[in-house]
């Protein structure tokens, strides 16, 4: 019986584990993309001409602003795509573990 318990144990924090590493990367993602509206605004209202610099992995690459808004909207773009995917995984995952809740009679005590 104790075994028994142990898995569901297991299981149980194994859910709660994945909704929550679910969650914070939603929240960074959706940082990053805010951090991305917000350059792309101040570029929008700047010179095409004018020079830029902009990470690509850990080198500093210069560039002009109308070569790298193009590319900070593809990625932001990416970013959006990835943040909406994660959130149909995390309420998919949501369900599926009340599901499991339901299915085996789990009931979480609070202290």
């Amino acid at each position: 019986m104790e075994q028994a318990s142990n898995v569901l144990q297991l299981k149980y924090n194994e859910f709660k584990g994945t909704l929550e590493e679910l969650q914070s990367k939603i929240i960074e993602l959706g940082r990053d993309k805010d951090e991305h509206d917000i350059v792309l605004k101040t570029l929008n209202e700047t010179d095409p001409e004018r020079k830029c610099y902009r990470m690509v992995g850990s080198a500093l690459v210069d560039t002009d602003v109308k070569t790298t808004i193009p590319v900070l909207q593809n990625n932001r773009d990416k970013l959006e795509q990835t943040v909406s995917t994660l959130k149909g995984q995390l309420i998919k995952t949501a369900e599926e573990f009340e599901k499991w809740k339901k299915d085996n009679k789990i009931q979480v005590v609070r202290q």
